[in-house]
């Protein structure tokens, strides 16, 4: 091994350790930029913080099982706070659609063993003031259920899998409306 290799071996991990140095110290410095989506300081698109802009959204009635569902968990999710209500400044519509697809089929008897239930929700969050849309979108989910020869543990079943997919709609519309709302 000559002198030349010994020393391009010494400078090559003080290169790569400088390297990480650098690399950490970066990441040292941006770790104090970190500010948490639901914190009170957060500021909103719409004035005040994203925790006070979503406790003020008025969640309206939704039609059928899962509408129910969804409304109550996004007030909830929005405003299940023991704080007194905020007043509302923005409004929440939302149209729902669902449907079942069958998943395998018995062919003994030609019954479905087991199904998915697939709910849309088509949403968006307008200023009651103006009529401005702050956010909108659509989010859709799929859960599965088993299909029995007792009809009333299948009706329980599809019940659950509604209940199911509004609590899932509800925490993925919160999330994104959060994210919208987010300067």
């Amino acid at each position: 091994m000559s002198s030349s290799e010994t020393a391009a071996r010494i400078i090559k991990p003080s290169r790569r350790g400088l390297a990480l140095a650098a690399v950490l110290g970066m990441a040292a410095l941006a770790g104090g930029c970190f500010q948490p989506l639901y914190s009170e300081y957060t500021a909103s698109t719409v004035g005040g913080s994203v925790k006070g802009a979503l406790r003020s959204i008025e969640f309206a009635e939704l039609k059928g099982l899962i509408g129910h569902y969804l409304r109550n968990e996004l007030v909830f999710e929005f405003d299940g706070g023991n704080e007194p209500d905020a007043q509302k400044t923005l409004k929440f519509d939302s149209a729902l659609a669902e449907s079942v697809e069958v998943v395998t089929v018995d062919y003994a008897n030609g019954r479905a063993d087991s199904a998915v239930l697939v709910a849309t929700a088509t949403w968006k969050v307008t200023r009651i003031s103006t009529g401005e849309v702050v956010s909108s979108g659509t989010n859709s989910v799929r859960e599965p259920y088993e299909r029995s020869s007792q009809r009333f543990a299948t009706v329980r079943a599809a019940r659950d899998a509604q209940i199911r997919a509004a609590k899932n709609l509800a925490g993925l519309i919160r999330g994104q409306i959060s994210a919208d709302l987010t300067s």
